[in-house]
């Protein structure tokens, strides 16, 4: 490697007093919950306005927002290969830029239903379900995705040893600002209505989240000339430290292995499974005669649990081999799933709300340490971006999914006992496949070295 040349500045970042690492967690958390509008939360809180708004019906907008969803789940791919060769701060700028763009176009969905429909003599309901799906594609795209998969990519680029802290705390943020995002976004609504509510958000992106973007992200430390946890400690533990892959995989190198599929379908299942269920809730509590509030009454408490979920996990992941901690999340998925089908049970919501919380825990740990850990940092975008694109895709048939169970059965036990063995056989695929590095690499056919045998 070149010696550093000592008559060159140094940037700022290497000059920060304190590890850039910590700047960039803050950055990464306000990254991920700007994000929001484009999330199903923060969705969901519009769904009655986009009905007038676009003159369609609830299964209208529904059906449109699953068709932008899968649109975004095709291209955030591309996303993740884009921020490889661009890095963090162009491609988080440019996502604000856009996700603003859009959420001021569907806030302007009533005059350009009306237009459209006019000017080409079409029927407002048609106009709408196309302009819906534009805008739903937008706001997924930009926000669920590409905003989303930046700031991760981001905060596990800029920690080693520490990541599974980093990762922990960003779980604590991120937790509890999407469980308690809906009320100020209806505060918001009442304040402004919802075509203000929407414009206040754009603003916000633009006046206050991009001049962060352009300011402090930063893509790596050696894009910074600086070496990760530089000037931190060193770690003393009794366990030998588990470092990320020792040779970066590519995409292509990545889908030829079987923890990749592994990974990818569990975390593609909990997307499918969990917004489902979200999504449904209300409809799934009241086939057993309970009301909204008992139904709704869920998700503080799973929120909790998954905050401690996802500290714990964090924690071990720089400890222990993450077959263990894949196959605890497939598990406790599958407990979910069995605790959907037998809901009329006393004891059911309570097993609901302790397997979705554990699981949601593990889900955002796993979506995050996984991928440098297996496949290391060089090609971090296209990796999990193509991960991001399932999971996306998944959260876009789920409900679906679930609305054609109820549908054709009149309610939504098989689909519990569909997600309980779901699980259980992701589950055994996990166990069977080799996680050692020495093992995986043989199966890829990659050569290590003899010293790269260590568990991850």
């Amino acid at each position: 490697m070149p010696k550093e040349d000592p008559s060159k500045p140094r940037s700022i970042p290497a000059r920060f007093p304190v590890y850039y690492g910590w700047v960039i967690l803050i950055a990464g958390s306000m990254g991920i919950l700007a994000s929001i509008p484009g999330q199903t939360m923060g969705v969901s809180v519009f769904t009655d306005h986009y009905i007038a708004a676009f003159q369609s019906t609830r299964v209208g907008v529904s059906s449109a927002y699953m068709i932008g969803t899968l649109a975004s789940a095709l291209l955030i791919p591309l996303a993740g290969r884009w921020y490889d060769r661009s890095g963090a701060r162009i491609t988080a700028s440019v996502s604000a830029v856009m996700l603003a763009l859009f959420l001021l176009f569907l806030s302007s969905s009533s005059v350009v239903t009306e237009t459209l429909s006019t000017v080409f003599s079409l029927s407002p309901g048609v106009v709408g379900f196309a302009a819906a799906a534009a805008g739903f594609f937008g706001i997924r795209f930009f926000g669920q995705g590409v905003l989303t998969l930046v700031s991760r990519a981001m905060v596990v680029q800029w920690f080693g040893s520490r990541r599974g802290l980093a990762v922990g705390i960003l779980g604590i943020f991120t937790a509890f600002g999407f469980s308690y995002a809906p009320r100020p976004l209806q505060g918001l609504i009442d304040l402004f209505g919802w075509i203000g509510a929407l414009q206040f958000l754009a603003a916000v992106l633009v006046c206050l989240f991009l001049p962060l973007s352009i300011l402090v992200y930063r893509s790596t430390p050696e894009s910074c000339g600086m070496k990760i946890e530089e000037g931190m400690k060193r770690r003393i533990t009794r366990r030998p430290v588990i470092h990320d892959a020792e040779v970066s995989s590519t995409l292509a190198e990545a889908k030829r292995d079987l923890r990749y599929w592994v990974l990818v379908l569990l975390l593609w299942f909990w997307g499918f499974y969990n917004t489902a269920v979200t999504f449904h809730v209300i409809s799934i509590f009241s086939e057993v005669g309970r009301n909204t509030a008992y139904a709704l009454g869920i998700f503080f408490p799973i929120a909790l649990i998954s905050v401690v979920s996802k500290f714990v996990s964090s924690w071990a992941s720089d400890r222990i081999n993450l077959k263990w901690l894949i196959i605890l999340h497939a598990l406790s998925a599958a407990v979910s799933g069995l605790a959907v089908s037998l809901l009329a049970l006393p004891a059911a919501r309570t097993l609901l709300i302790v397997s979705m919380g554990i699981s949601g825990g593990l889900f955002g740990m796993l979506n995050m340490i996984s991928w440098p850990r297996l496949f290391g940092r060089k090609h971090l975008g296209a990796v999990s971006g193509f991960a991001m694109g399932w999971i996306v895709a998944g959260s876009a048939v789920g409900p679906w999914f679930f609305s054609v169970i109820f549908q054709f059965t009149g309610g939504y036990r098989f689909a519990g006992t569909a997600g309980l063995a779901a699980g259980i056989i992701i589950a055994v695929c996990a166990a069977a496949v080799p996680f050692s590095r020495k093992s995986a690499a043989a199966s890829c056919g990659h050569e290590k070295p003899a010293a790269s045998t260590a568990k991850i």
